[in-house]
């Protein structure tokens, strides 16, 4: 059995998550999480606009497929990265280090100096990718995430 070729690495460009995006966005979460953000809660943060920072990647042109998503809030200085997400078909295509890579210039430039998420301590992938990125480990919370109930690593990077 012949093995199929590694998906193409593509670039995307980060925009800023529309209200009328929000279905496509949706059925990507759906497909990526076991407690899916609602509709209401991706428009309450998008009225949010001094503190959350919602994006969407497109694929090519500014009017391209939408791929996935990256949502992070300012905390003073910090980035809270809350969400981020690729669509299954497009992963391991480095979507996701150029979202968090065009989200984390984006802090910067707004004066953010270091940046914070969590992950599942069983999400792997996730973790080689933040790893890859100088996010470090500095703690755990406990039963942070439902369904299955499972610890978080706090990762940090700081300088950003």
């Amino acid at each position: 059995m012949k093995r199929s070729a590694r998906p193409k690495r593509v670039e995307v460009q980060l925009a800023p998550m529309q209200p009328e995006d929000i279905e496509v966005v949706l059925a990507i979460e759906q497909q990526s999480f076991t407690m899916p953000w609602t509709e209401a809660m991706f428009s309450s943060e998008l009225r949010n606009e001094h503190t959350s920072h919602m994006r969407v990647a497109r694929v090519g042109a500014a009017d391209g497929s939408i791929v996935g998503y990256v949502g992070y809030r300012v905390v003073l200085d910090e980035m809270h990265v809350i969400l981020l997400a690729v669509a299954p078909a497009w992963r391991q295509r480095g979507v996701a280090r150029h979202m968090l890579s065009q989200a984390m210039d984006e802090a910067r430039a707004a004066g953010c100096t270091r940046a914070t998420l969590e992950v599942r301590v069983s999400n792997t992938p996730a973790q080689q990718l933040y790893y890859s990125l100088r996010f470090a480990p500095v703690d755990t919370r406990p039963k942070y995430y439902v369904r299955p109930t499972e610890d978080a690593l706090i990762l940090w990077r700081d300088p950003l």
